[in-house]
């Protein structure tokens, strides 16, 4: 049985294709899990910030409210009212350019990383995200954004 290059390889392409050609599917499949790190938590979630887009159903903040700690989600949800905190008071954190990671600091079951972020606009914002990992429900061993609150910019040029 013989098979042509041509052929794997138009397999292959599409193959490839079709597993890149939306990232917002792609997002919509990240989730919390057992095996993630803290520091892989606040990645998806920057980025998710980063690329939200509002004619997706503001697919970014709904990555972004899957993360959140069940005590996180009673203090800002539902996801309507979540979404509107962020675009009323967080909105230089949505669609910003660029972020710079401090280091993550982990204590038991808690771990903080400040974030600097660039918005559109070229001003730079500063969050320290906190996380703990669940001790129990559906989400126990699961590293989740508890709180996220301002900190002030970095001197540019400057490191942590």
């Amino acid at each position: 049985m013989r098979i042509s290059i041509g052929l794997v390889l138009a397999l292959l392409l599409n193959l490839s294709s079709n597993a890149w050609a939306d990232s917002s599917t792609q997002r919509t499949d990240l989730k919390p899990a057992v095996n993630m790190e803290p520091d892989a938590v606040v990645q998806i979630v920057i980025d998710a910030l980063r690329d939200n887009d509002p004619t997706a159903g503001d697919d970014g903040i709904a990555t972004v409210w899957r993360f959140a700690a069940p005590s996180n989600k009673a203090m800002t949800g539902p996801l309507e009212r979540f979404t509107q905190m962020l675009k009323g008071g967080f909105s230089e954190m949505l669609n910003h350019i660029d972020s710079d990671y401090g280091p993550m600091e982990i204590d038991g079951d808690l771990a903080i990383q400040p974030v600097w972020l660039i918005t559109p606009s070229g001003d730079e914002v500063g969050y320290v995200f906190q996380l703990r990992k669940q001790s129990a429900g559906p989400f126990q061993g699961m590293w989740m954004t508890e709180s996220v609150y301002p900190i002030a910019p970095k001197k540019r040029g400057t490191t942590i």
